[in-house]
């Protein structure tokens, strides 16, 4: 079966998709420069970069869920198959759609409740121990993140069952 997202990945998504994993990249990269000056500074000035920690947590933060919803879209998660050759394709299927539709109810709720404590954060103007850095907008960036993966999991993933669960009864028609 031809890779339904690779070949799709065009217009808005593929837009969406090369910022994501840019900003992703980005901030690998900041991230490494960050390392490599604290532990410098640590060991070799014996003085380490103020605010470190405060700016690892908020990078890899920032990597983890801006790859998301691109991993998603390309459906690359780890999938675990180990009874999927003993499952009838509809029952296949129907597991699929209904973990889909979980995974994105749960995604969703997340998400909901992760905006309003970014935006009271932001009201009450919280920042970072250190650097002063609102804590708001990582909370903000998190919930749109889990939003996107909820939409590719329920759209394109139960569209990625459907046509399995197709070419899969087509084939046994076939036989």
């Amino acid at each position: 079966m031809a890779d339904l997202t690779r070949s799709t990945e065009k217009g808005p998504i593929r837009g969406l998709v090369l910022f994501l994993q840019g900003l992703s990249a980005f901030t690998l990269l900041a991230l490494m420069m960050i390392t490599v000056v604290d532990v410098v500074g640590r060991y070799v000035f014996n003085h380490p970069l103020t605010g470190s920690t405060e700016l690892t947590e908020i990078a890899v933060g920032i990597v983890v869920f801006s790859v998301f919803p691109i991993i998603t879209w390309r459906n690359e998660q780890v999938v675990v198959d180990i009874l999927d050759g003993f499952v009838p394709p509809r029952l296949h299927f129907i597991r699929t759609v209904l973990f889909n539709l979980i995974i994105s109810g749960s995604l969703l709720y997340l998400g909901q409740r992760i905006w309003v404590l970014g935006q009271r954060s932001l009201s009450y103007e919280e920042v970072t121990e250190y650097l002063g850095i609102p804590s708001g907008w990582m909370m903000l960036f998190i919930a749109v993140s889990c939003w996107l993966t909820a939409a590719m999991t329920v759209s394109l993933g139960n569209y990625r069952a459907w046509r399995a669960w197709r070419l899969q009864r087509s084939l046994q028609e076939y036989c």
